[in-house]
């Protein structure tokens, strides 16, 4: 007995299909019962032969079956719209991610690519060898040309910050031209004790202002450095360097994250990010013959954010483009 249940299951998942269908039949089913009205009137009128009362039965009939046939029609005509406007989504609008939600994200997003970028061999077993002691922070001499600005490059080990200072070099304007000069000044890594980290605050203060370069979201060491930079009261601008090395939107949740850690009114655009040296892609060329070859090629570098941000902070003087140079 089942089966004769199974096509009102076809109606289960359209509602507005399964009202148009008993809207239908309910009409048909007024319809009906009309004509059969009509036909045992028009007897009981025959058999009285009076005009006026066929004229009233008329008339009545008219208007009844006018009234069910416009409720039918519009039944059936707007119960779609209706049910539309039951099943229609609500919008909501957008809610921003709460900070934690941001920060874990990022975390995982950094602890992935260290994983797949870091990986060192292991050394072989030997007598472990002292550490290195780190070098001397550069002092900022004074320059044989009138600069701009003096600017401290730091931040972790391994982020690139040698290739990133070359690449603005060749990034600025040309040296034979009139331009002003931003110097950069590479202090060398973080890592270390707390005299080291008193060394860099010591030779940012000599200088108008840091830039502070990571490959990934901040941890909690280098926001403990950047505090303490920011203590000397010079500018500091945080630099994403790799970011290549990132999908867009693991790219952003990383900058979302960096600006969430830094302290309470730091500018949210001294937070940049920046490819200094991309990484080598595989290309397919293909050449005259129809021979096609894969070769790895290195994208351009991309530091046009940094120089941006830079030029609007540092506004040249009369015009002239700004330079970048490196402390010898």
């Amino acid at each position: 007995m089942f089966r004769w249940f199974a096509p009102l299951l076809l109606f289960a998942a359209k509602p507005d299909v399964l009202v148009r269908v008993l809207t239908a039949a309910v009409a048909a089913a007024v319809l009906v019962l009309g004509v059969w009205l009509i036909s045992n009137i028009a007897l009981t009128v025959d058999a009285l032969k009076n005009p006026t009362i066929a004229a009233i039965y008329g008339v009545v009939l008219f208007c009844f079956f006018v009234g069910v046939g416009s409720v039918a029609w519009l039944r059936l005509r707007h119960a779609p719209s209706e049910q539309r406007k039951l099943t229609a989504p609500v919008a909501h609008p957008d809610i921003p991610l709460p900070k934690e939600i941001v920060s874990k994200r990022a975390e995982e997003i950094s602890r992935t690519w260290e994983r797949a970028n870091r990986r060192a061999a292991p050394e072989p077993k030997s007598t472990p060898r002292p550490e290195p002691a780190a070098p001397p922070i550069p002092a900022p001499r004074p320059p044989s040309t009138p600069v701009r600005a003096t600017l401290t490059v730091t931040g972790p080990a391994y982020t690139g910050r040698t290739a990133l200072i070359g690449v603005l070099e060749q990034a600025g304007a040309p040296a034979a031209g009139p331009s002003d000069v931003v110097r950069l000044v590479d202090a060398g890594a973080i890592d270390g004790d707390a005299q080291r980290l008193a060394a860099l605050a010591d030779a940012a203060a000599a200088t108008d202002g840091v830039l502070f370069v990571v490959d990934q979201d901040l941890r909690a060491p280098e926001v403990a450095a950047i505090r303490r930079l920011l203590g000397t009261g010079k500018p500091l601008y945080v630099v994403l360097n790799k970011a290549d090395q990132f999908s867009a939107a693991d790219r952003d949740t990383i900058l979302v994250s960096i600006r969430a850690k830094m302290p309470a009114g730091f500018p949210p655009a001294n937070v940049v990010a920046v490819a200094g040296l991309p990484s080598a892609v595989e290309r397919e060329i293909e050449d005259t013959r129809g021979a096609v070859r894969v070769e790895l090629r290195r994208p351009s570098s991309d530091v046009a954010a940094l120089t941006n941000l830079l030029a609007r902070v540092f506004p040249p003087k009369s015009g002239r483009p700004l330079r970048f140079e490196a402390q010898s």
